[in-house]
């Protein structure tokens, strides 16, 4: 090794070299053989670069690299769908409607909860979408929906259970001085936004749990 490698600019690349090679390997899909390109591509260049090129050189063909390493491993083979399902609350508009279409397009059954099942984002998704998604009257802070949405999506996943659990519905409410708004509007925001999510998340975890599924929690301005 000679001098430009064992300067503060050779310590330098040697030590870019090994974080890149740990944050690849964090990265990488699971399988023994994706672990193996990532060790390959990412250890070697530390000894290539800082032992026989030295600091300056090294770093140039370095930074070559890994692009050429990000660009190979950047293609990840997608999990089959299969037959998982997803539920989704709050699917009349926005985020929730938008996250129904595009996971039935996947292949996914969907479960799209909605406030209003006649109301015009419901009949859009029944009338766009394919047979896989159904459409469900769930307004999160009435248990008892909540719990006629557990019954009808229990009976259609059985044993295979929910690959997923988005919590999307929310409110925002009225974005005013806070000294204005009544308690009932604070009360109301709660509801919706903390225990309603809270509710659908107790109840449908026996399902998340036969699939090994996740939980995912939107959030808002509001909380």
């Amino acid at each position: 090794m000679d001098a430009a490698a064992s300067s503060p600019l050779g310590w330098l690349c040697a030590g870019v070299t090994r974080l890149f090679g740990v944050t690849m390997l964090c990265t990488a899909q699971r399988s023994p053989l994706h672990k193996a390109k990532v060790l390959l591509w990412s250890l070697l260049p530390a000894l290539l670069c800082v032992a026989t090129l030295g600091a300056g050189e090294g770093l140039g063909v370095f930074v070559a690299t890994c692009l050429v390493c990000s660009v190979y491993l950047g293609d990840r083979d997608l999990l089959p769908v299969g037959d998982r399902a997803v539920l989704i609350t709050g699917s009349d508009t926005g985020i929730g409607h938008a996250l129904a279409k595009y996971l039935d397009s996947l292949g996914f059954v969907v479960f799209a909860g909605v406030l209003n099942q006649d109301g015009p984002g419901a009949e859009e998704l029944q009338r766009t979408c394919s047979q896989r998604l159904s459409v469900l009257q769930l307004d999160i802070t009435n248990t008892t929906q909540v719990k006629e949405a557990y019954l009808t999506v229990s009976e259609r996943v059985q044993n295979a259970g929910l690959w997923g659990v988005v919590n999307n519905a929310g409110i925002l409410g009225f974005p005013a001085d806070g000294e204005l708004l009544p308690m009932s509007t604070y009360r109301h925001c709660m509801e919706v936004n903390f225990f309603g999510a809270v509710e659908v998340s107790k109840t449908f975890l026996p399902l998340l749990r036969k699939s090994q599924g996740r939980l995912v929690n939107m959030s808002s301005l509001a909380g």
